[in-house]
């Protein structure tokens, strides 16, 4: 019997022109923001941000605003996470070019009909050092979750350690998404952001109240991020004054002005939030729920709004007036320069950093580099050279930890291997380094 040939072109599906990389964290609070996307597929294809946004996304988008120079809306890419025209338009641009279909669960965009955009997203990067610091060690892509832009998230609620939003090398900030953004790295001097700082000062100076209600708001917020994959349906805003009057009926038996002051907001707010003319921005809304003792998911989502503890948190009225980074004044300008002069002295180790010196002297970091840049530099300077130093003697450790294991593995008959030898060191994560992985090829070669 003579064989059958198939002769007919194979249906061979089409590529996509960037690289299609896996979505980290969707269905966790930690899902990854679409600028966190953009920067680690411009890293993949080994190119800047602002390069693969002006040759190949700006383009598709065909648009002004839509960055043929990321200079131009570098004070709007906080945007770009959100779920306005910039981050629908954006999300259309690189679904077409990395063949992706879920990018828009790394945006805010399936809550576009419950959550007014003022006041909502971050103009500038936040992030938990040592986030940072566990996605390296432990082997995990760096990358950067949409929690951390939200205004509304202040703390991180894995290490309860407030956000920083400051590099801790060159004391500026940075944008949601720069030209040479890359993940875990400061955009402006390019220093690795995840040491492991000590706390800051805000976090010993609130109540321990003040800090129940920041790991609440993160925790509901992530909530929000983590149910965005399994919504059956676009939330309609009629659902939010739906549930805020079914919790003005279970609390006061329907009778506003009462709830209001239960609440401790304006009556004629909360009339128009039941009544479907207003929508609350996220943070009124969130403090109601935790008010309320009721889940922020829930009085989104659900038709009818179960309360399991009727009572209602009575607060004083400065409760949520969060502590941010305040401006204290510097009442003696040359006892704090000798203060800030001896703590650059200092020989003791580890060394203070900036962070820590503006906690001992009770002053806020920004106000003394203010005041005292050159210090201040220096003093950051000194710290980042011994935390260089602490790390460089870290991967010479690893590196002799890998000589003892590869040894010991060619002793067994067992190839080295790098899935072999990160079963035995004791930070698998360091074989991302250059010179471990080194040292790993070379011990190989002088066994073989």
């Amino acid at each position: 019997m003579s064989e059958l040939w198939d002769l007919s072109q194979p249906n061979i599906p089409s590529r996509s022109t960037l690289y299609h990389l896996n979505l980290v964290g969707i269905g966790t609070p930690y899902a990854e923001s679409l600028t966190s996307h953009i920067t680690r597929l411009a890293e993949a294809h080994s190119v800047y941000p602002g390069v693969m946004m002006e040759r190949e996304i700006a383009p598709l988008v065909g648009k002004s605003y839509a960055g043929a120079n990321l200079h131009r809306i570098y004070r709007y890419t906080s945007t770009l996470n959100s779920m306005g025209v910039m981050a629908s338009d954006l999300v259309r641009a690189l679904s077409t070019l990395t063949a992706h279909h879920q990018l828009h669960l790394l945006t805010l965009l399936s809550w576009s009909e419950v959550l007014p955009s003022r006041a909502l997203m971050r103009p500038a990067r936040a992030w938990c050092p040592k986030c940072y610091e566990d996605q390296r060690i432990n082997y995990f892509k760096v990358y950067e979750p949409l929690l951390w832009t939200l205004n509304i998230v202040q703390i991180c609620p894995i290490h309860q350690q407030l956000l920083s939003d400051t590099c801790p090398h060159c004391n500026q900030s940075s944008y949601q998404l720069s030209w040479r953004s890359r993940s875990g790295h400061c955009s402006k001097c390019g220093e690795w952001l995840g040491y492991q700082l000590p706390p800051f000062p805000e976090i010993d100076n609130l109540s321990q109240v003040e800090v129940d209600w920041l790991i609440w708001a993160a925790n509901a917020v992530g909530e929000l991020i983590a149910a965005t994959p399994k919504l059956p349906f676009k939330i309609s805003r009629s659902n939010v004054a739906t549930s805020l009057t079914a919790c003005v009926k279970l609390f006061t038996d329907g009778n506003i002005a009462e709830f209001a002051r239960l609440v401790q907001t304006p009556k004629n707010t909360v009339w128009l939030w039941c009544n479907g003319k207003n929508l609350p921005q996220l943070d009124a809304i969130a403090k109601l729920c935790f008010r309320l003792k009721i889940s922020l998911l829930d009085l989104f989502t659900q038709n009818q709004i179960e309360i399991a503890n009727p009572s209602i948190r009575f607060l004083s009225t400065n409760y949520f007036q969060t502590k941010h980074r305040a401006d204290i004044k510097l009442t003696n300008l040359t006892q704090v320069e000798l203060q800030l002069e001896v703590v650059l002295l200092d020989h003791k180790l580890p060394p203070l950093s900036l962070e820590a010196t503006a906690r001992a002297l009770e002053y806020d970091r920004r106000t003394l580099y203010r005041n005292f840049k050159d210090l201040c530099r220096a003093i950051s300077a000194k710290y980042a050279q011994y935390e260089r130093f602490r790390y460089l003697n870290s991967i010479e450790k690893c590196c002799e930890e890998i000589r003892q294991i590869v040894l010991q593995l060619h002793n067994q008959g067992i190839y080295p291997s790098e899935v072999h030898v990160s079963q035995y060191l004791t930070k698998p994560g360091y074989l991302r380094n250059k010179r471990v992985r080194t040292v790993l090829q070379e011990t190989r070669k002088l066994l073989s």
